[in-house]
């Protein structure tokens, strides 16, 4: 099992070799701030498999230009196209500059996107109507930060830098997936919060949710694995929608899916969740 008790301030030197290497020799008191208070804020910190790396896309110090070309020459061999700007109502956020700090980022962002969307058999993300990949810093949705979010009326998901070298990275991958499963919701039935009835109930009886999703923000939540039977997550418990989205993400993350199996094997209900959603992935692969 994962640490569960990483100090936030040894968090860049564990990730990213010492905090120079984001793309600050001397971080301002501002950064370091604003660093130490993302890193506890950071949902998956204590699920986090802490020894898990991501290899950079491109060598120390390659520029934004260079980086964004090698992000869609792989994006281009999924049939996916990359955008560097977010026009969409209820979301905003930065684009990327050429400055040593967003380099950093950048890099950053697409050592876990890009591994995280070629896992995916071919031909998903034409058959799901997913076409472009956004990718920006500072992202919020409705004045919330966010580092990851759908956006199937632009055919298109967006991953975002949010002070990520602060944060657990295989729970960016896991966001990644997680993610791209509300995407898909959403063209299976036009609808992010659709109360799926096949879902429903393969719930065992005591099964409650609560309110969404964005009612989890703010208050320091800590997204513990398999609180309770049927559940794969502490946020899966906010809605039938995040059920889903959460144990898709955990599914498809390699850090995160050998418990999920692990807990299937003495959970039927988490079982046949996670078999349910293998069908719907599988399905939008069959005909390609």
């Amino acid at each position: 099992m994962p640490s569960r008790r990483v100090l936030p301030l040894l968090i860049c030197a564990v990730l990213l070799g010492g905090c120079a290497s984001v793309g600050m020799d001397t971080p301002s008191a501002a950064h370091t701030e604003a660093f130490e208070r993302a890193a506890r804020q950071d949902s998956m910190r204590s699920e986090c498999d802490w020894g898990v790396r991501y290899a950079p896309v491109a060598p120390e110090g390659a520029s934004v230009a260079q980086l964004q070309a090698i992000a869609t020459v792989r994006l281009a061999a999924m049939r996916l196209a990359p955008a560097w700007t977010l026009a969409m109502s209820g979301g905003e956020a930065q684009a990327f500059t050429d400055s040593k700090e967003d380099r950093a980022g950048l890099q950053l962002l697409l050592s876990i996107v890009l591994p995280a969307m070629e896992r995916y058999p071919a031909g998903v993300f034409a058959q799901t109507g997913l076409r472009h990949v956004v990718l920006v810093k500072d992202l919020s949705v409705d004045g919330q930060r966010r580092l990851a979010m759908p956006a199937p009326k632009i055919d298109s998901v967006v991953y975002a830098d949010n002070m990520l070298a602060a944060m657990c990275p295989s729970g960016m991958e896991l966001r990644v997936h997680h993610e791209y499963y509300h995407f898909i919701e959403y063209r299976l039935f036009n609808d992010f919060y659709y109360r799926d009835p096949v879902w429903l109930a393969l719930n065992p009886p005591d099964t409650a949710y609560g309110q969404g999703g964005a009612t989890a923000y703010g208050k320091g939540f800590q997204n513990l694995g398999h609180p309770q039977p049927g559940l794969v997550s502490r946020y899966a418990a906010y809605g039938p929608e995040e059920d889903k989205a959460e144990v898709f993400g955990w599914m498809m993350t390699p850090a995160y899916a050998p418990r999920l199996e692990q807990w299937s094997l003495t959970d039927a209900a988490l079982s046949a969740k996670r078999q349910l959603l293998r069908q719907v992935l599988g399905s939008k692969t069959a005909s390609y």
